[in-house]
């Protein structure tokens, strides 16, 4: 089975999905538990504490930049900075899907 690079990023790729879904049968559950098991473990080894948190509000909270700018006292610029380093830092680790 080739590598298949997974985006962390805001856009969806088509692609991805339909490459996926074909080349397991459509049977996602095991490629699924590998994104968490590898996301779960970039989170916690690959991120600051800071990118951390936003990247916990933002995604499995669902709080907005605001909220997260209130929340821990930061501007909302650096918190996208955060989050956007955290998804770059995820992604470098995407590639041992």
């Amino acid at each position: 089975m080739k590598n298949i690079m997974v985006p962390f990023d805001d856009k969806a790729n088509s692609e991805f999905s339909f490459f996926e879904y074909s080349e397991t049968g459509g049977n996602n559950d095991s490629i699924r538990k590998r994104m968490k098991k590898i996301l779960s473990e970039a989170i916690k080894n690959e991120l600051t504490k800071r990118q951390k948190e936003c990247i916990m509000q933002y995604y499995y909270e669902h709080k907005s930049v605001r909220e997260i700018a209130e929340n821990t006292g930061i501007k909302p610029t650096t918190v996208y900075k955060h989050i956007n380093k955290a998804r770059k830092a995820i992604k470098k680790c995407s590639c041992y899907l």
